[in-house]
């Protein structure tokens, strides 16, 4: 279990890393843009979703 817990955290951080890429792509594409709030939301949700996931791991049921 500990393994899907290690893997949907990095996966998560790697969305987290391309939305906040994507983001420094449409500013200087485009500048500032209402576009540029997809991104933005992509990794609140990404964020709170690795913050669950270490709130999990601290669990006893996840060990």
């Amino acid at each position: 279990m500990k393994l899907i817990l290690m893997f949907v955290l990095v996966a998560a951080m790697v969305v987290l890393f391309f939305s906040g890429f994507f983001v420094g792509m449409l500013k200087e594409r485009y500048g500032k843009n209402l576009l540029i709030l997809v991104p933005v939301c992509i990794a609140l949700v990404m964020f709170n979703i690795i913050w669950a996931l270490t709130e999990l791991a601290k669990s006893a049921r996840w060990q």
